[in-house]
């Protein structure tokens, strides 16, 4: 009896150390993408893949490096429906939500917010959630204000002014490289200083990175989050970094 009970005890620590494994190095790798090492995690993920296919935090590593942000909305979901009891669920909730504020469906944001409220009341993420929401709710009313008056103003100008157009010899065609943007948190003058900073939302999970800039002949240090295809992903993610770093961000050029 005592044999049977030994061998029950030792199954229940290897499995208890074997998730704890598990869960540590999951948190190592999403502190890696925070850091901006992609790569790094990405070549990792095929193994991880391998061993733990239906782990939830793999699932979530997985969801995080996805250039396809429909594809990861997918896996978010699966994690919060399959393994609500994880301890990555309410992170990747909170993804959710994020993902609905950015493309501007505040009633789907609201009422995901909603359950997550109920769901995991104690959660670190609740707070900045619901101020990510409430922001995305605002914008939306003064687009929605702004877009009316345009159009007002549209009308009339159409009235009391004629179109005149010029030919002119079309502009040559130039072939650049890709163009990235990204959310500037902050300037500094030293490098030391820039990297205190980017620690601070490194911690938050936020891919951040220093860029060098010259500012009135002075070499500064730009703390910038972020790196993103287009002008207008960047303005819709500066809701959202603007309630995490309690400033304006400034769209930065790369």
């Amino acid at each position: 009896m005592k044999f049977r009970i030994s061998i029950l005890v030792g199954i229940f620590l290897i499995t208890f150390l074997n998730l704890y494994s598990q869960d540590k190095v999951v948190g190592e790798y999403l502190q890696q993408y925070a850091q901006g090492k992609m790569n790094e995690v990405r070549s990792a993920l095929p193994d991880l893949l391998v061993e733990y296919p239906n782990d939830p935090g793999v699932k979530l590593l997985l969801a995080v490096v996805l250039e396809d942000a429909d594809k990861a909305v997918d896996i978010y979901k699966d994690i919060v429906q399959k393994y609500p009891e994880s301890q990555w669920a309410d992170d990747a909730y909170w993804r959710l939500i994020q993902y609905y504020a950015i493309k501007s469906d505040v009633e789907k944001a609201e009422y995901e917010l909603d359950n997550f409220r109920k769901r995991y009341p104690t959660s670190d993420y609740l707070t900045t959630a619901t101020d990510v929401v409430r922001t995305a709710k605002s914008i939306a009313t003064t687009k929605s204000k702004e877009a009316s008056k345009k159009i007002t103003e549209a009308s009339i100008t159409t009235d009391v002014k004629k179109e005149v157009k010029s030919e002119e010899k079309p502009a040559e065609t130039k072939t650049i490289g890709p163009i990235t943007y990204g959310l500037q948190v902050g300037i500094y003058s030293t490098k030391q200083a820039a990297d205190t900073e980017r620690e601070r939302f490194l911690k938050q999970r936020l891919r951040t990175s220093i860029e060098e800039k010259v500012v009135e002949g002075e070499k500064k240090y730009a703390v910038v989050i972020g790196n993103y295809s287009s002008m207008e992903s960047a303005e819709a993610a500066k809701v959202i970094i603007q309630q995490q770093c309690n400033c304006t961000p400034l769209i930065y050029k790369k």
